[in-house]
């Protein structure tokens, strides 16, 4: 029997958090995964200290909590439970990932020109401060229909096996292919280490179905959104240590255009 897997979906009940926990709802079901929902808030300001307590505050996220088993379809299915703490949200996000046994976490973006101030750059910290596979949920997106998923690839990097484990399991229980994208090489022009570390990546994909692509494009995080919508990708894969081009991918002026022109969730593994 498998063992159970713990996915973290932290949430401020907003519209967009509520589409990230749907997709984690689907998730979990496709890999036997309990969810663990989770709220970070702050105490109330002086100024509004005399208007409801910090009790009221905790009362009323009980309350949103209970109305998520009705917003979202599936979730009375799923084995959950709902986390409230008071912090900060980047900093208890990465201590409740690090330090409470979670597998996965599955996170909202905040779409328009938010997503740089809110998510943008503090996505690309939390990244950095776990281990866990990250999923990033931008608006208006799904995992429900995974059929093809683009992994970004420099092979002057070696590939962690546990990375690439988790993915090819990850497509063998939901049954999508692996497109491998490096961009700006040739295999013309690979070095002997190149080499050998392509052909590691591919003897770790198994039996997984791939591919694997050479792409040119004078900005590497623009070329794999263009690639992803020309070859009708429906996830973007990056590894967690190619920490550059994930910071790249939330500059606003890009995020913008993801949300709006091809939304693509991103996986950070």
């Amino acid at each position: 029997m498998k063992t159970q897997k713990t996915i973290l979906v932290p949430t401020d009940f907003s519209e967009r958090a509520n589409n990230a926990l749907e997709q984690a709802v689907h998730l979990a079901g496709k890999i036997n995964a309990k969810l663990v929902i989770y709220h970070v808030y702050h105490r109330p300001l002086a100024e509004e200290s005399h208007k409801f307590t910090l009790t009221d505050l905790e009362k009323k996220i009980d309350k949103q909590f209970k109305q998520l088993a009705d917003q979202i379809p599936g979730l009375k299915k799923i084995p959950h439970e709902f986390k409230k703490e008071l912090g900060v949200s980047v900093d208890n996000i990465a201590n409740k990932v690090n330090n409470n046994g979670i597998d996965m976490l599955v996170m909202a973006t905040k779409g328009a020109k938010g997503i740089n101030e809110i998510w943008g750059t503090k996505t690309a910290k939390l990244i950095k401060m776990i281990e866990t596979p990250v999923f990033v949920i931008p608006d208006n997106t799904s995992l429900k229909h995974l059929k093809k998923v683009a992994l970004a690839c420099d092979y002057s990097l070696k590939t962690e096996a546990e990375s690439i484990g988790f993915l090819t399991n990850l497509a063998h229980e939901l049954e999508f292919s692996i497109d491998v994208v490096t961009l700006n090489r040739e295999e013309k022009t690979m070095t002997k280490s190149e080499h050998a570390n392509r052909n590691e990546l591919i003897e770790q994909m198994g039996n997984v179905e791939a591919s694997f692509t050479f792409t040119q494009h004078p900005h590497i995080d623009k070329g794999i959104m263009d690639y992803s919508k020309a070859n009708n990708i429906d996830a973007v894969v990056i590894l967690s240590k190619n920490y550059s081009f994930i910071e790249s991918l939330f500059h606003e002026s890009l995020t913008d255009k993801m949300v709006f022109n091809s939304p693509i969730p991103l996986m950070v593994i």
